[in-house]
């Protein structure tokens, strides 16, 4: 939690990283229903490094996690890194979301870490590596969309 704005002060979204990283934040229903619950975090500006786990209902075979999922999970640590840097004023979307599969990915616990690589003003980049049991299993590039917030 070393990302304070601009102003000085914590922003709305640096504010629920740390109450995400604290465990004391309610579970949106997109998060609850996508099996997306963090289970450990930690965050600095340009940084996430976010502990997922991931069910068992959620293999496509025999102990093999679905790909979607494990996309999701790179989304998922991408926007963490946006809401580590963004204005109050200021929102973004997810534009494009490759990812390499290297390895199969388990179900139980994942590690994401995204960083920062570019952001100008309309756009960011993000790279996300996908570590279980110490072997990156997938990265990704993930292009945030950036935007003032329309009042």
């Amino acid at each position: 939690m070393d990302g304070s704005s601009p102003s000085g002060a914590l922003t709305m979204r640096q504010k629920m990283l740390d109450e995400i990283a604290a465990g004391g934040t309610p579970v949106p229903a997109y998060v609850a229903r996508l099996a997306l619950q963090v289970v450990a975090m930690e965050w600095h500006a340009g940084f996430v490094a976010v502990t997922f786990r991931i069910p068992d209902d959620l293999c496509v075979e025999p102990d093999v996690a679905f790909g979607g999922h494990v996309a999701g999970i790179h989304d998922q640590a991408a926007g963490f890194v946006l809401c580590s840097l963004l204005e109050d004023d200021m929102m973004f979307v997810t534009t494009r979301l490759d990812v390499r599969y290297l390895t199969v990915t388990r179900p139980g616990e994942v590690r994401a870490e995204a960083r920062l690589h570019m952001m100008n003003e309309r756009s960011a980049d993000v790279r996300v590596s996908l570590t279980q049991a110490g072997r990156v299993t997938s990265e990704s590039l993930v292009t945030e969309a950036i935007r003032k917030v329309r009042r």
